[in-house]
């Protein structure tokens, strides 16, 4: 039996690929696997933050199942807020889990792939990685790194037929856009279920797909961003931009803080 690997498998994807998936054996890598013993009985449980830890437990699924003939790089976290509000340390555990982790998946598994000469990598990026929105700037950040990656590797890794398939999604109706509700209100029918995502996904299992765009209207949006970028940025600076009075007071917060700690 194929072996098929997904991270992050508590997220909303994740749990629905699970459960559409048919024809492999199911292993499930997360922080937390408690809530996922109905789903599958190979379960992984690791920080993804923890290099070594990480890198163990992935030699570890080697050594009990062989090469993964499908990785599903799911793991990722974002969230909404203008980059004046972030710290450093904010934006370095990000690209520790939505990129750094990913990579370390990946090159643990790979040369196994290579070695059979056959083998699928499948990366959840975004939308944001060609239509970036203010207050995204940290994730959308680690979604334009995850498919430059992607693309990359796809031409790495062409010669020894592994396929990379990266998947952009907008909104999905998930924990991480349920969190949100002004934006998921902003983008209206443009949103998509976890359902609708997996589905999509599933059917491109071990296929030569090298991107899915979710949903079709953002598919288009892309495309038109991609030749109008100026117009594309006017468009969504109107629609999630943060009000133009409230820059001052961030500024000006920041300054007071910053004075506060000169001083002390």
């Amino acid at each position: 039996m194929k072996n098929l690997l997904i991270t992050g498998a508590t997220g909303d994807i994740a749990r629905e690929i699970a459960k559409q998936v048919q024809g492999y054996r199911l292993i499930l890598l997360s922080r937390d696997v408690s809530s996922l013993k109905d789903i599958s009985e190979h379960l992984y449980q690791v920080n993804l933050t923890d290099e070594k830890a990480l890198i163990a437990t992935c030699q570890q699924i080697s050594q009990d199942f062989g090469a993964i003939d499908v990785l599903i790089n799911n793991a990722g976290y974002g969230y909404f807020k203008p980059f004046l509000t972030d710290t450093t340390s904010d934006v370095r555990q990000m690209f520790d889990v939505n990129v750094l982790a990913l990579m370390t998946v990946t090159r643990a598994f790979l040369p196994d792939m290579i070695a059979q000469k056959s083998g699928q990598i499948i990366n959840i990026a975004s939308i944001a990685s060609y239509m970036a929105t203010s207050k995204t700037t940290a994730y959308a950040a680690t979604k334009f790194a995850v498919r430059g990656f992607s693309d990359a590797l796809r031409q790495e890794v062409a010669d020894a037929n592994i396929k990379v398939l990266v998947v952009n999604t907008g909104p999905v109706l998930t924990k991480f856009h349920a969190a949100n509700p002004d934006y998921l209100k902003k983008v209206g029918k443009n949103a998509v279920t976890a359902t609708f995502v997996a589905k999509k996904i599933v059917a491109h299992l071990q296929t030569s797909k090298r991107e899915l765009n979710l949903p079709w209207q953002l598919n288009l949006a892309r495309i038109f961003a991609i030749n109008f970028p100026n117009v594309v940025d006017k468009i969504t600076r109107r629609y999630f931009n943060i009000k133009r009075s409230h820059l001052p007071m961030i500024g000006k917060s920041i300054r007071m803080n910053r004075q506060k700690t000169l001083s002390s």
